[in-house]
């Protein structure tokens, strides 16, 4: 009986594993818009900001989720590495790092000025406080605190270096036959043992402190504080055969190899089973990998001849719409006994088991030696090349696997749109614009040829219901001979888009301006009748039944049964749907910054928040174990796992990027000055994302000129002024994520200041000026009463210069909101303040002239 039992248990583990359908990881991808920068990069890094930059042909290039940036240099750069805070690029033309220059602008500081062999940098390594550059001759030492050289280590006679690699948090540098451990200033042997015959290609490192080591045949191994261990592969020839170039640590049980020609494979480094293989026919823009680089998020960063794509393995998206077989716009969605069917424009698929494989010639282990040693790097022609025997293949060949997958297949019997998929009586059915079909398998029997708009299977009246696309309603009934339509409800002729029960048993028919309600009793009509909404747009409507009451979506706005006066009122407490879709009982809305659903319960459980990854979503219904299938307006399918939705990504800080006036740009500092005639001014803060564009919602308030909050929205990161008063500004940015955590930047200070002559000092300049002047004058008329006229004309001056003078040392003091006509009025105000001391210097002048005359 055990031993039956036994039997029983291993043979379900082994068709629920031939039967598992994965999916494929999740790809984002990127490219800069400049047609000019040229995609091949030879390494990328992060930042502690979270910030990628990427050594490439054209220089260094710069990605923050938003904007892209070229930071031009004095050549090529064919390596990049990063202490943190600082990063630092050796290129054709020697080695510098990033900085901010006196335009406020980043540019690329050379640092091996003096050092005329530091030329052809292509390797570098950040450890410990030291960064690493390499040449064919010689490896730079600099401090990564303030970038000087340290030390300089020449190779020894004859001796070529090959590149800078870590093992277990130590830096080595390796040539044509030899691994050097580089201690201080000198070279010494590595302390680990390592077989003389294979050569170490490149190694990545774990958090966990454990290096990944790839040999020559694609050999990979461990190297610990322990000792050295060899992964026993599962799919070695995959390695052997595509040409392993790079290699990254995802988690301590998931490694990314990149390869020359296959893509990327992950593996199981305790096992050594094969994971995921990403390549062209999982959606990599191509199989040739330039480089690797694993972010702080677990996302794999991979450059190619296209541009960049993040593979996100642990992201709770799987991909459905790689698989080969698949034709058509996805139109809906349905997993069904373990298998997982896809409705198109152009017919119904289901899912199968298809490993790709090809044949290659079986090279002898000779052989196998010699393609190793072959073998080119990326910076090959950097190096003194030496003639190499090309390989011998033998005659025999083998099948190798090309990539773990699944193919679909279309349904027989079914040409023309799928729209739905429902499960009833242990069925699969199918309805669109072919008709209403039952499916078995790869097969399909048609239960109405009338095409359909939608449908739904009655528990009230245990049939099977279906609204055509020429407004009539088809009833249904499930029998042991198959399906028979009945005419329950053959006099109804009316547009119906949606169907669905609410919990006393009433059937609700969702038209465009009103609700067909069948009240039933016991599986018997007892009423029909009709209830009107309101929708102006002439959207199609959809509805649900929550609890005991009944909404309807349409228009832009929700609207609740009121059984008082049996008709449908708007509802304001629920946030007016932007989209909206219903299914299986299920209903979904936007409310234009989350997905969301009216059970709160239901949201949380299956963690709607990362619905936010996708700027148009097409289509929403819940699959097995609360999953969900998804379909994006790029055609694209995925299925959602609340189960596996992390709510701890690790965010990125938010800071301020850069601050752009008209004509320049100021140091993005934590207090700011400007003027009054640049203030024109835009804050662009960012805080990296590489999840979605519109994963992160930012909001804006600048006290002193206003005290509300700006709404949330992805665009809001960029704070324009287009004119400023003159005074002191508070500039405050918050960043809220998928999740709804929300984050602050350092509070930003601003001055604005007015230009020089609407300074005091310039008036009081004035004031001095003018007042000398009148002295003067009065001087001059003490002799000739024809300067009586001017010494009056420069007293007015100097009084009305008082006047301003007095205005701005008050607004200056005094931070108030004025427009021209408070301005008159103030100045009016000054005047009359002033008038006693103008009083005085015209009897001040009048004596002057009077004692003259007299004299």
């Amino acid at each position: 009986m055990k031993t039956k039992f036994l039997s029983l248990l291993i043979a379900t583990l082994v068709i629920s594993t031939l039967h598992a359908q994965p999916g494929n990881y999740f790809l984002s991808h990127y490219a800069p818009d400049d047609e000019r920068i040229n995609y091949v990069t030879f390494g990328m890094v992060q930042d502690a900001k979270g910030v990628v930059y990427f050594a490439n042909k054209s220089g260094v290039l710069e990605f923050d989720g938003r904007n892209w940036g070229l930071i031009s240099t004095n050549g090529p750069i064919f390596t990049i590495a990063t202490s943190g805070q600082e990063v630092f690029a050796g290129g054709f033309h020697g080695f510098g790092k990033l900085v901010i220059g006196a335009d406020n602008v980043k540019g690329y500081q050379a640092l091996s000025q003096g050092q005329p062999e530091a030329t052809r940098i292509f390797s570098s390594l950040s450890l410990k406080g030291k960064v690493y550059f390499a040449n064919g001759s010689a490896v730079y030492v600099l401090s990564a605190a303030t970038g000087k050289i340290e030390s300089i280590i020449k190779a020894k006679p004859k001796e070529e270096f090959n590149g800078l690699i870590e093992i277990t948090g130590n830096a080595y540098v390796k040539s044509e036959d030899m691994i050097y451990k580089i201690e201080g200033d000198k070279l010494i042997s590595p302390s680990f043992p390592w077989p003389d015959a294979l050569s170490i290609d490149f190694t990545a490192t774990s958090a966990s402190n454990i290096s990944l080591l790839c040999g020559s045949g694609g050999r990979l191994f461990l190297a610990s504080a322990t000792g050295l261990k060899e992964i026993n592969l599962a799919d070695k020839d995959f390695l052997f055969r595509n040409v392993p170039v790079a290699a990254a640590w995802l988690s301590d049980e998931l490694i990314a190899i990149g390869t020359l020609r296959g893509g990327v494979i992950f593996i199981n480094p305790a096992t050594g089973t094969t994971q995921e293989i990403t390549n062209f026919y999982t959606g990599l823009p191509d199989n040739e990998v330039f480089a690797m680089m694993a972010d702080r998020n677990q996302g794999l960063w991979v450059a190619h001849d296209y541009g960049f794509t993040r593979i996100t393995p642990f992201l709770p998206f799987r991909s459905y719409s790689h698989y080969p077989g698949l034709e058509g716009k996805l139109l809906c969605a349905k997993t069904f006994q373990g298998q997982t069917y896809v409705g198109t424009t152009l017919g119904l698929f289901t899912l199968v088991r298809q490993d790709e494989y090809e044949e290659v010639f079986d090279q002898s282990t000779s052989s196998k030696g010699h393609e190793s040693k072959s073998k080119k790097s990326l910076f090959s022609f950097l190096r003194r090349s030496k003639p190499t025997a090309p390989p011998v293949p033998t005659k025999s060949t083998k099948r190798v696997l090309k990539a773990i997958g699944y193919a679909y297949k279309k349904v027989g019997g079914i040409d023309g749109k799928v729209t739905q998929l429902i499960e009833s009586n242990n069925q699969l059915l199918a309805s669109g614009t072919f008709g209403v079909a039952s499916l078995n398998g790869m097969k399909s029997s048609p239960i109405t040829l009338a095409p359909v708009r939608s449908m739904y299977m009655s528990k009230a009246l245990g049939q099977l219901l279906a609204s055509t696309l020429d407004d009539n309603i088809k009833a249904f009934a499930f029998n042991t001979k198959g399906w028979k339509e009945t005419n329950l409800l053959d006099t109804l002729d009316d547009y119906v888009s949606y169907i669905f029960e609410d919990k006393l048993q009433n059937i609700w028919l969702c038209g465009r301006t009103n609700a067909i309600k069948i009240e039933t009793v016991d599986g018997e009509i007892t009423a029909v009748e009709e209830v009107p909404f309101s929708n102006p747009t002439i959207d199609e409507s959809v509805g649900l039944a929550y609890g005991s009451e009944v909404y309807m979506a349409t228009g832009g706005s929700f609207h609740r049964y009121d059984i008082k006066d049996n008709v449908f009122k708007k509802y304001d407490s629920l946030p007016g749907p932007k989209k909206y879709f219903a299914s299986a009982g299920y209903f979904w809305f936007f409310d234009g910054h989350r997905w969301r659903t009216v059970d709160a319960r239901m949201q949380a459980a299956l963690k709607l928040e990362w619905l936010g990854l996708f700027s148009n979503i097409r289509y929403i219904a819940p699959a097995e174990s609360e999953n969900l299938w998804v379909i994006t307006a790029n055609n694209e399918l995925y299925k959602f796992s609340g189960k596996q939705a992390s709510q701890n990504q690790n965010g990125y800080p938010l800071f301020l990027r850069e601050v752009r006036g008209q004509q320049s740009k100021f140091a993005p500092t934590r207090s700011i000055k400007i003027s009054q005639l640049e203030s024109t001014v835009a804050f662009e803060f960012i805080q990296p994302d590489y999840l979605g564009m519109k994963a992160v919602e930012y909001r804006y308030l600048v006290k002193g000129l206003n005290s509300d909050w700006s709404t949330w929205a992805s665009a809001n990161n960029i704070v324009n002024f287009s004119y400023l008063p003159t005074g002191s500004y508070k500039v405050d940015v918050q960043t809220r994520d998928l999740m709804g955590k929300i984050s602050a930047a350092d509070e930003i200070t601003l001055e604005v200041e007015p230009p020089y002559w609407r300074q005091s000092w310039f008036y009081l300049l004035e004031v001095i000026f003018f007042a000398s002047l009148v002295f003067l004058s009065i001087r001059l008329s003490a002799g000739n009463t024809k300067y009586r006229l001017i010494s009056q004309l420069l007293s007015m001056l100097t009084v009305i210069m008082i006047i301003q003078l007095v205005q701005a040392a008050v607004n200056a003091q005094v931070s108030i909101k004025t427009s021209p006509v408070i301005d008159f009025f103030i100045q009016v105000g000054i005047a009359l303040l002033v008038l006693p001391f103008e009083n005085y210097l015209r009897k001040f002048i009048n004596r002057g002239s009077v004692a003259t005359v007299t004299s």
